[in-house]
């Protein structure tokens, strides 16, 4: 997926959620603040001075002092200019706007690059389990930050649905929450995304990305720890559930733009998990001829080669293998899928020789340069 974030985004990546994967747990909605809430005496006028001098990607000191304003007083402030962007509007909609856009760009600065919150600041704020490697870790409250955002752009005029930068908005901050593995916050955020722009290609890219990776082995496996350790249950559906719902997105991001390749491949890839092994045949092979190239064409190959398998053509499967083996030879997977259809094949020297050439890789996972090992960490 393109990356829109800056490189000081991808600095704190280094320092937060790395392999980490956040699943939302039930909750009540969040409510709008109360129309009635006033923020304290000049915050707001502090937080005008704020979005004006703030840098987009930045989280200097302006980002940083907002950071530190209590629940109340952020939500307090956010109604304010909501009720001051309305009044404005009748006069000078332009201007209205942009400081709507600004304050989300702040609050979503402020979400992605300053460390998590572990103290509920707003009774509004949901948790997120943290896990890894397919266990929970601990418990954390989704940034406030992301829930403001949307706020506030909730009152773009004439409606956000028609103004591009709201758009722009929900695109890059939605694929900074699935590269920064923060789950939890995603869910609501491709919500709301999709309520407005409900035909978006990379919209609907990225939930078909974020509901496949909930279906894999590893976030499949966290949820059943979650039930098991807390006697709750995590707001990620069955394997079969999320892989339907992440099918559906594919499809609908291909249906607006079709020469999405990575739509594609992974579209195949979710078809052979759902056991629809032709279907997943010709969209591999439609990914592959419609110029899928590198790391793409590395899994467009694997995953036909699995499907070909599925459907009893080893012949089709072991050429794929084969041509995704060359694309990276110090990749295990296509190796290991070669020794099985050649042990089922009786040919015990081919199946050897192909376990000999695994075992001479680098013992270094890192140098062994396989794709599929990284397909669910989004870059």
């Amino acid at each position: 997926m393109k990356c829109y974030c800056s490189a000081l985004t991808q600095l704190r990546r280094l320092s937060s959620w790395l392999a980490v994967a956040g699943l939302l747990v039930a909750c009540p909605r969040p409510a709008e603040p109360s129309q009635g809430q006033s923020p304290p005496p000049d915050r707001f006028q502090q937080w005008l001075a704020a979005i004006d001098a703030h840098k987009p990607g930045d989280p200097g000191k302006i980002a940083v002092d907002v950071s530190t304003w209590t629940g109340h007083e952020l939500e307090a402030v956010v109604t304010e200019a909501r009720r001051y962007a309305r009044t404005l509007a009748k006069t000078d909609s332009e201007r209205a706007n942009q400081i709507l856009l600004r304050g989300a760009a702040l609050h979503a600065d402020i979400g992605r690059l300053i460390p998590e919150e572990n103290v509920r600041r707003s009774p509004n704020q949901k948790t997120a389990y943290i896990v890894r490697d397919g266990r929970w870790m601990g418990v954390r409250y989704v940034s406030m930050h992301w829930q403001l955002g949307r706020s506030l752009l909730d009152s773009v005029v004439p409606s956000p649905a028609a103004h591009s930068g709201v758009r722009a908005w929900y695109v890059e901050t939605t694929a900074d929450l699935l590269r920064m593995r923060q789950n939890a916050a995603a869910v609501e955020h491709y919500a709301r995304a999709r309520q407005l722009f409900p035909s978006d290609p990379e919209i609907l890219f990225g939930s078909g990305v974020l509901h496949e990776m909930f279906a894999s082995t590893s976030l499949q496996a966290a949820a059943e720890s979650v039930t098991e350790s807390n006697r709750t249950s995590a707001d990620v559906g069955s394997a079969r559930g999320e892989l339907v719902r992440a099918e559906r997105f594919f499809r609908d991001s291909l249906v607006q733009r079709s020469d999405h390749l990575e739509a594609r491949v992974r579209h195949g890839h979710v078809l052979d998990d759902l056991g629809r092994h032709e279907e997943a045949s010709e969209e591999l092979r439609r990914a592959i001829t419609d110029g899928a190239s590198d790391q793409l064409l590395y899994l467009a190959q694997l995953f036909l080669g699995r499907a070909e398998e599925a459907l009893g053509h080893d012949e089709a499967a072991r050429a794929a293998f084969e041509r995704a083996s060359a694309l990276y030879p110090k990749a295990q997977s296509p190796r290991l899928a070669l020794s099985q259809i050649a042990r089922r094949a009786g040919n015990r020297t081919a199946a050897q020789r192909e376990l000999h050439a695994i075992a001479a890789l680098p013992d270094d996972e890192r140098r062994r340069e396989d794709p599929w090992w990284l397909y669910y960490h989004v870059r």
